[in-house]
């Protein structure tokens, strides 16, 4: 019974302390507290939820001078939140600019999570060493997996290669199912979250390249319509809700979001 009120006691404490320090705070607080007796148990329960502040505030202080910085982390969420406004927008105004133009800008929406694999992408080659070879890739990986098909699209119009635009069009939505199966491996973000970025990736890499295989083949392009048109239906809910909601983490929490980690 004194184990239960004092395991209670160091969970709504932990409270004010950031999350990823919580539960170990309350194992080892636990484990103290266990190894007293009497009143000297009291006591330190007492001494210990009323340091839990300071404590908070030197996680804070520490993390906010040896971490990252927050400015990347804003950039991305303002470019995630900017995504689904364009999205929806083409939809929405495909009968008055056209359906050419509303295509154009419905392929433009996913250049919202350039800033996001951007950061992603630094953070993951300085994180193993850095060096030129990484940040080469971090680089390659930003372009292609933060511009759509656009980035793709350029590089096969100039090698004359119509598949570079195939496989380019997979790396996006790809992108988008790894990160989001990362941070949930890793509990970084809800669960929710994280299926709604790897639905959305999936609908992502069926759309993108059931257009590219149209375009490629006319053979296929039966069963890329209806690859593509799915993927749409799938994706118009899933990759707007994502994406305001991953930019909405970024923006707001004093940590750095799953989605760039």
């Amino acid at each position: 019974m004194v184990t239960r009120f004092l395991a209670v006691l160091l969970t709504v404490a932990s409270v004010a302390l950031p999350a990823p320090h919580r539960a170990r705070w309350r194992e080892e607080a636990l484990a103290v507290l266990l190894e007293v007796r009497g009143g000297r148990r009291w006591r330190y329960a007492v001494d210990t939820v009323v340091k839990v502040p300071l404590l908070a505030w030197q996680y804070g202080r520490t993390e906010l001078a040896g971490g990252p910085a927050r400015w990347p982390s804003t950039v991305a969420g303002a470019g995630l939140l900017g995504t689904p406004l364009l999205l929806v927008g083409a939809v929405a105004a495909a009968p008055v600019i056209g359906e050419e133009a509303a295509e154009f800008f419905f392929l433009l929406a996913p250049c919202g999570m350039l800033p996001a694999v951007a950061v992603w992408a630094w953070r993951w080659a300085a994180g193993r060493g850095g060096g030129a070879v990484r940040f080469v890739a971090a680089a390659l990986l930003a372009v292609f997996a933060g511009t759509g098909p656009i980035a793709a699209g350029a590089l096969s119009a100039a090698v004359d290669l119509p598949v570079v635009a195939v496989v380019g069009s997979v790396v996006p939505g790809g992108w988008l199912i790894a990160t989001n199966l990362i941070a949930l491996r890793h509990g970084r973000q809800p669960v929710a979250l994280s299926a709604l970025g790897v639905t959305a990736g999936t609908a992502l890499v069926g759309l993108l390249s059931g257009l590219q295989l149209s375009i490629l083949s006319a053979g296929t392009s039966g069963l890329a319509s209806a690859l593509g048109a799915l993927s749409f239906l799938l994706l118009v809910p899933t990759y707007p809700a994502w994406s305001a909601w991953a930019g909405i983490r970024l923006l707001f929490r004093t940590g750095v979001g799953g989605a760039v980690r």
